[in-house]
Protein backbone atom coordinates (compact mmCIF):
# COMPACT_ATOMS: atom_id res chain seq x y z
CA UNK A 1 0.00 0.00 0.00
CA UNK A 2 1.46 3.43 -0.93
CA UNK A 3 2.16 5.92 1.84
CA UNK A 4 -0.88 7.42 3.55
CA UNK A 5 0.62 10.39 5.39
CA UNK A 6 2.24 13.40 3.77
CA UNK A 7 5.88 14.19 4.27
CA UNK A 8 6.14 16.85 7.01
CA UNK A 9 7.65 19.44 4.67
CA UNK A 10 5.25 18.90 1.77
CA UNK A 11 2.68 21.47 2.92
CA UNK A 12 4.13 24.96 3.51
CA UNK A 13 1.73 25.82 6.32
CA UNK A 14 2.16 22.50 8.10
CA UNK A 15 5.92 22.81 7.70
CA UNK A 16 5.68 26.02 9.75
CA UNK A 17 4.89 23.83 12.76
CA UNK A 18 8.65 23.35 12.98
CA UNK A 19 8.81 26.94 14.26
CA UNK A 20 6.99 25.77 17.40
CA UNK A 21 9.00 22.55 17.74
CA UNK A 22 6.53 20.16 16.13
CA UNK A 23 6.96 17.63 13.29
CA UNK A 24 3.60 17.04 11.60
CA UNK A 25 2.23 14.67 8.98
CA UNK A 26 -1.26 14.88 7.50
CA UNK A 27 -3.67 12.31 6.09
CA UNK A 28 -5.51 13.63 3.05
CA UNK A 29 -8.59 11.76 1.85
CA UNK A 30 -10.86 12.72 -1.05
CA UNK A 31 -13.24 15.30 0.47
CA UNK A 32 -17.05 15.21 0.57
CA UNK A 33 -18.26 12.25 -1.53
CA UNK A 34 -15.69 12.67 -4.29
CA UNK A 35 -14.63 9.03 -3.90
CA UNK A 36 -18.16 7.66 -3.72
CA UNK A 37 -17.88 7.60 0.08
CA UNK A 38 -18.94 10.53 2.28
CA UNK A 39 -16.12 11.67 4.56
CA UNK A 40 -17.49 15.10 5.55
CA UNK A 41 -20.93 14.45 7.07
CA UNK A 42 -21.17 17.95 8.56
CA UNK A 43 -20.23 19.80 5.38
CA UNK A 44 -22.14 22.73 3.97
CA UNK A 45 -22.32 23.85 0.38
CA UNK A 46 -20.02 26.74 1.17
CA UNK A 47 -17.25 24.66 2.70
CA UNK A 48 -17.62 22.06 -0.06
CA UNK A 49 -17.03 24.74 -2.68
CA UNK A 50 -14.16 26.35 -0.77
CA UNK A 51 -12.46 23.06 0.17
CA UNK A 52 -8.67 23.21 0.38
CA UNK A 53 -8.51 20.14 -1.84
CA UNK A 54 -9.02 22.49 -4.78
CA UNK A 55 -6.30 24.94 -3.72
CA UNK A 56 -2.77 24.69 -5.00
CA UNK A 57 -1.24 24.27 -8.44
CA UNK A 58 -3.89 22.97 -10.87
CA UNK A 59 -1.18 21.09 -12.77
CA UNK A 60 -1.08 18.56 -9.93
CA UNK A 61 -4.83 18.35 -9.35
CA UNK A 62 -5.51 15.19 -11.35
CA UNK A 63 -2.80 13.11 -9.68
CA UNK A 64 -3.62 14.57 -6.26
CA UNK A 65 -7.28 13.64 -6.64
CA UNK A 66 -6.49 10.11 -7.84
CA UNK A 67 -4.23 9.50 -4.85
CA UNK A 68 -6.80 10.78 -2.37
CA UNK A 69 -9.62 8.80 -3.95
CA UNK A 70 -7.46 5.68 -3.77
CA UNK A 71 -6.71 6.24 -0.08
CA UNK A 72 -10.37 6.86 0.72
CA UNK A 73 -11.47 3.67 -0.98
CA UNK A 74 -8.77 1.78 0.89
CA UNK A 75 -10.07 3.21 4.18
CA UNK A 76 -13.61 2.04 3.50
CA UNK A 77 -12.88 -1.18 1.63
CA UNK A 78 -9.64 -2.42 3.23
CA UNK A 79 -9.97 -0.98 6.73
CA UNK A 80 -7.76 -3.46 8.55
CA UNK A 81 -4.89 -3.07 6.09
CA UNK A 82 -5.33 0.70 6.00
CA UNK A 83 -5.18 1.06 9.77
CA UNK A 84 -2.14 -1.22 10.02
CA UNK A 85 -0.33 0.94 7.46
CA UNK A 86 -1.37 4.13 9.26
CA UNK A 87 -0.08 2.73 12.55
CA UNK A 88 3.25 1.86 10.90
CA UNK A 89 3.65 5.37 9.45
CA UNK A 90 2.80 7.14 12.70
CA UNK A 91 5.37 5.00 14.53
CA UNK A 92 7.96 6.05 11.93
CA UNK A 93 7.01 9.72 12.37
CA UNK A 94 7.39 9.39 16.13
CA UNK A 95 10.88 7.93 15.72
CA UNK A 96 11.88 10.65 13.27
CA UNK A 97 10.62 13.39 15.58
CA UNK A 98 12.68 11.94 18.43
CA UNK A 99 15.83 12.02 16.27
CA UNK A 100 15.15 15.67 15.41
CA UNK A 101 14.27 16.60 19.00
CA UNK A 102 10.77 17.66 17.89
CA UNK A 103 7.31 16.76 19.15
CA UNK A 104 5.33 14.45 16.80
CA UNK A 105 1.84 15.43 15.65
CA UNK A 106 -0.69 14.04 13.17
CA UNK A 107 -3.71 15.54 11.42
CA UNK A 108 -5.95 12.71 10.28
CA UNK A 109 -8.57 14.97 8.70
CA UNK A 110 -6.55 17.07 6.30
CA UNK A 111 -9.45 17.08 3.82
CA UNK A 112 -12.10 15.04 5.63
CA UNK A 113 -14.12 15.10 8.86
CA UNK A 114 -14.14 11.53 10.12
CA UNK A 115 -14.84 10.90 13.81
CA UNK A 116 -11.53 9.14 14.34
CA UNK A 117 -11.88 8.47 18.04
CA UNK A 118 -14.63 5.99 17.14
CA UNK A 119 -12.57 4.09 14.56
CA UNK A 120 -10.91 0.96 15.93
CA UNK A 121 -7.31 0.15 15.13
CA UNK A 122 -6.77 -3.57 15.53
CA UNK A 123 -7.83 -4.39 19.08
CA UNK A 124 -7.46 -0.77 20.21
CA UNK A 125 -10.44 1.56 20.59
CA UNK A 126 -8.75 4.09 18.32
CA UNK A 127 -5.34 4.90 16.92
CA UNK A 128 -4.75 7.71 19.41
CA UNK A 129 -4.64 5.19 22.25
CA UNK A 130 -1.68 3.44 20.58
CA UNK A 131 0.40 6.63 20.51
CA UNK A 132 0.01 8.48 23.83
CA UNK A 133 3.07 10.62 23.07
CA UNK A 134 1.79 11.80 19.68
CA UNK A 135 -0.50 14.84 19.53
CA UNK A 136 -3.41 14.34 17.15
CA UNK A 137 -5.42 17.38 16.07
CA UNK A 138 -8.06 18.33 13.53
CA UNK A 139 -10.63 20.87 12.44
CA UNK A 140 -14.23 19.63 12.58
CA UNK A 141 -17.78 20.73 11.90
CA UNK A 142 -18.99 18.04 14.29
CA UNK A 143 -18.49 19.38 17.83
CA UNK A 144 -18.84 16.68 20.47
CA UNK A 145 -18.39 16.61 24.20
CA UNK A 146 -14.62 16.95 24.73
CA UNK A 147 -14.80 14.69 27.76
CA UNK A 148 -15.35 11.83 25.29
CA UNK A 149 -12.19 12.60 23.30
CA UNK A 150 -8.81 10.92 23.82
CA UNK A 151 -6.57 13.18 25.87
CA UNK A 152 -4.13 13.48 22.94
CA UNK A 153 -6.77 14.52 20.40
CA UNK A 154 -7.38 18.26 20.00
CA UNK A 155 -10.24 19.63 17.91
CA UNK A 156 -10.96 23.12 16.62
CA UNK A 157 -14.56 23.62 15.50
CA UNK A 158 -15.03 25.19 12.07
CA UNK A 159 -17.81 27.71 11.49
CA UNK A 160 -19.87 27.41 8.31
CA UNK A 161 -23.05 28.99 7.03
CA UNK A 162 -25.04 25.95 8.20
CA UNK A 163 -23.69 25.07 11.67
CA UNK A 164 -24.06 28.37 13.50
CA UNK A 165 -26.57 26.76 15.85
CA UNK A 166 -23.80 24.42 17.08
CA UNK A 167 -21.21 27.11 17.70
CA UNK A 168 -22.61 28.35 21.02
CA UNK A 169 -22.48 24.82 22.42
CA UNK A 170 -18.94 24.39 21.07
CA UNK A 171 -17.83 27.60 22.78
CA UNK A 172 -19.49 26.49 26.02
CA UNK A 173 -17.54 23.23 25.80
CA UNK A 174 -14.33 25.23 25.55
CA UNK A 175 -13.55 24.78 21.87
CA UNK A 176 -11.84 27.42 19.81
CA UNK A 177 -13.71 28.21 16.61
CA UNK A 178 -12.09 28.58 13.19
CA UNK A 179 -13.59 31.21 10.90
CA UNK A 180 -12.67 31.84 7.25
CA UNK A 181 -12.46 35.54 6.43
CA UNK A 182 -12.29 37.17 3.04
CA UNK A 183 -8.94 38.92 3.16
CA UNK A 184 -8.24 40.54 6.53
CA UNK A 185 -8.62 39.32 10.08
CA UNK A 186 -10.58 41.48 12.55
CA UNK A 187 -9.37 42.01 16.11
CA UNK A 188 -12.46 40.31 17.54
CA UNK A 189 -15.33 38.18 16.26
CA UNK A 190 -18.30 36.67 18.14
CA UNK A 191 -17.06 38.68 21.11
CA UNK A 192 -13.73 36.82 21.26
CA UNK A 193 -10.18 37.71 20.26
CA UNK A 194 -9.11 36.62 16.79
CA UNK A 195 -5.72 34.96 16.34
CA UNK A 196 -4.13 34.06 13.02
CA UNK A 197 -4.49 30.43 12.04
CA UNK A 198 -2.14 30.93 9.11
CA UNK A 199 1.10 31.58 11.04
CA UNK A 200 1.38 27.82 11.58
CA UNK A 201 -0.98 24.85 11.58
CA UNK A 202 -0.48 23.57 15.13
CA UNK A 203 -3.81 24.37 16.78
CA UNK A 204 -3.28 22.62 20.16
CA UNK A 205 -1.20 25.55 21.43
CA UNK A 206 -3.75 28.23 20.54
CA UNK A 207 -5.02 30.26 23.53
CA UNK A 208 -8.36 28.95 24.73
CA UNK A 209 -11.35 31.15 24.05
CA UNK A 210 -10.02 32.29 20.67
CA UNK A 211 -11.42 32.63 17.19
CA UNK A 212 -8.90 31.09 14.80
CA UNK A 213 -8.93 33.38 11.78
CA UNK A 214 -8.10 31.92 8.38
CA UNK A 215 -7.86 33.90 5.15
CA UNK A 216 -9.78 32.18 2.36
CA UNK A 217 -7.69 30.04 0.00
CA UNK A 218 -8.51 28.82 -3.49
CA UNK A 219 -10.38 30.48 -6.35
CA UNK A 220 -13.76 28.97 -5.45
CA UNK A 221 -13.63 30.20 -1.88
CA UNK A 222 -12.73 33.71 -2.97
CA UNK A 223 -16.01 34.05 -4.86
CA UNK A 224 -18.14 32.34 -2.20
CA UNK A 225 -21.63 33.80 -1.77
CA UNK A 226 -23.05 31.19 0.61
CA UNK A 227 -21.95 32.92 3.79
CA UNK A 228 -19.22 30.39 4.57
CA UNK A 229 -16.57 33.05 3.95
CA UNK A 230 -17.11 35.95 6.34
CA UNK A 231 -16.91 39.34 4.68
CA UNK A 232 -16.61 42.28 7.03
Amino acid sequence: MPALLTAPASNPKVAKNGKVGVLTSVLHLAPANLSGYEVCPGRSQGCTDACLHYAGNPVYMNNKTKARVRRTKEFFEQRETFMAQLEKEIAALERRAARLNLEPAVRLNGTSDIVWERKKCGNAANIMSLFPNVQFYDYTKLPRNPSNLPTNYHLTVSLSESNQDKIEQALDWGYNVAVVFENKLPDTYLGRPVISGDDHDYRPIDPKGSIVGLVVKGSKGKVDTSGFVVRL
